[in-house]
């Protein structure tokens, strides 16, 4: 009994003295047991400082005249928006915002006249392919057969890939191609390869950017240029007779 008495003394002493060197050398852990203490505290705040801060900044945005998607060739996607002032004019308008608006919007007309001005340069230098030049030397005797021709008519075709509605307009197309060669027929396309375009019975080519310029915003698209020198310009499906109705 004694003995165990002087076991339990020793045990409590021993434990008296751990305490005091624990209390008095914090890092007396790793120091004299080769681990490393940790203060799960000091490493939350350690973890909280470490975080980067969020960006609250939005980031730069592309700004252009036209704000709406345009596909390349290759299929990739680029989004055009307008510029900050023209945003703030919509949401909060005032005279600042008002001019840097009207700026842009003028550059969005002279592109307009300029889209227009390359589809009728576009149309002449068909003309010039697919008609004989002495076509373009009228003789007294047929000056008026000529003019006719001169004046031809022409249909321009924006069509996309995986678009319902161009898959049915394009069969509309084809027929009038077909069947009316008096109309000259010019198709671009988007999101097609150069082969698939072979499979068309009908001129088409990449689209590359014309649709922009014109600001086709949905499929399909159709400007018409008849002998008359009208102009139209038609959403969504159209078909056949309507569209021969606007070369009367």
């Amino acid at each position: 009994g004694r003995n165990d008495n002087q076991a339990k003394g020793s045990v409590r002493y021993l434990a008296i003295i751990l305490i005091v060197l624990l209390w008095k050398s914090p890092v007396f852990g790793e120091n004299e047991f080769g681990f490393e203490r940790i203060d799960f505290f000091g490493r939350i705040e350690v973890q909280e400082k470490s975080q980067p801060k969020e960006d609250t900044q939005s980031p730069e945005i592309t700004v252009d005249e036209w704000a709406e998607p345009i596909i390349s060739p290759s299929g990739r996607r680029s989004i055009y928006v307008p510029p900050k002032e023209v945003r703030d004019f919509l949401e909060k308008p005032n005279l600042e915002n008002a001019r840097a608006y009207l700026t842009w919007n003028l550059k969005r007309i002279k592109k307009f006249i300029l889209a227009q001005e390359l589809l009728r340069k576009e149309a002449k230098e068909l003309e010039v392919m697919k008609e004989p030049k002495n076509l373009f030397k009228p003789t007294s005797s047929s000056s008026s057969n000529s003019q006719d021709r001169v004046g031809a008519s022409y249909l321009f075709y924006f069509m996309s890939k995986g678009c319902p509605a161009c898959e049915k307009e394009s069969r509309v197309i084809e027929d009038i191609y077909l069947n009316h060669p008096e109309i000259r027929i010019e198709a671009f396309a988007e999101g097609f390869s150069d082969r698939e375009l072979e499979n068309f019975r009908f001129p088409t080519r990449q689209d590359n950017g014309i649709s922009s310029l014109f600001k086709v915003n949905s499929y399909p698209t159709i400007a018409v240029f008849n002998k008359k020198k009208q102009k139209y310009f038609l959403s969504g499906f159209v078909d056949k007779n309507r569209i021969l109705g606007l070369f009367k």
